[in-house]
């Protein structure tokens, strides 16, 4: 007897989100077909994924100035669009995807758009890493620094972060908006990860700023020329702490 075919991807999709006689086949191939088990059980984690990263964002209200917005779309609605159910889910992806994009944006201050935003992607970028989270590590720490502190063209001390639990496991080189960036990443017990990122910058002053962005909190400053974030997935009190920590150790050195 030869052994059926996996169903392809559009026909388990069409079964996982149907009613329940498609849930009831769906689960009737899985269980008589491993390579769709374990489809199913990828998918059922990228879910879990995505829920644990915007989760935040998705309870929080809708800020008043855009329900204002819909009440004005609504207010200047033509009386008889054309195709309106096709009209209605292409508005309703538009203004999903613009409500992602400009409240995300929205959580950012203009001044905080250039270092914030970059180092939220970098460490969304590398924090995930589990073989290669850094490209110099600890273990040659005498290099690493080194190496950043000339690319950076001035000296980079490495905060510790040890009596707060955070170990540094090590760094690498990225680039930066004028120029290039350096990253350090620190690591505690329960494998939670920070991510200290280092760039040329002007203006700001030295007072510390918070910025968020789903599933990451920072806090950021800008001295002399050299603007620092330090930004995790930890509540803002601890992070405002280590915060502190290292901004005395780049800034008093």
């Amino acid at each position: 007897m030869t052994e059926k075919a996996r169903p392809e991807d559009e026909e388990l999709i069409r079964l996982r989100h149907g009613d329940a006689a498609a849930q009831a086949t769906l689960a009737a191939l899985a269980e008589g077909q491993p390579e769709v088990a374990a489809r199913l059980a990828e998918w059922d984690r990228q879910d879990a994924a995505i829920r644990t990263l915007y989760a935040p964002v998705a309870e929080e209200p809708v800020p008043e100035r855009m329900r204002t917005r819909l009440r004005e779309a609504a207010r200047r609605r033509p009386p008889r669009p054309a195709f309106p159910f096709a009209r209605l889910a292409a508005a309703v992806a538009l203004l999903a995807l613009g409500f992602a994009g400009g409240w995300a944006a929205a959580r950012l201050g203009p001044g905080e758009s250039a270092l914030a935003q970059a180092a939220f992607r970098s460490h969304a970028t590398y924090v995930v890493e589990t073989a290669h989270p850094v490209e110099v590590s600890a273990s040659d720490g005498a290099h690493l620094v080194k190496w950043l502190s000339k690319r950076l063209g001035q000296p980079l001390t490495p905060p510790d972060l040890g009596a707060q639990g955070f170990r540094m496991i090590g760094g690498r080189l990225l680039p930066g908006e004028t120029g290039a960036a350096a990253m350090l990443m620190y690591e505690d017990d329960l494998g939670r990860r920070l991510s200290l990122y280092v760039t040329r910058a002007e203006g700001g002053g030295d007072d510390l700023r918070f910025a968020e962005a789903p599933g990451a909190r920072a806090f950021w400053w800008i001295d002399g020329d050299l603007g620092c974030a330090l930004v995790g997935d930890l509540p803002r009190d601890q992070l405002r702490s280590l915060a502190i920590t290292a901004y005395h150790a780049l800034t008093e050195t």
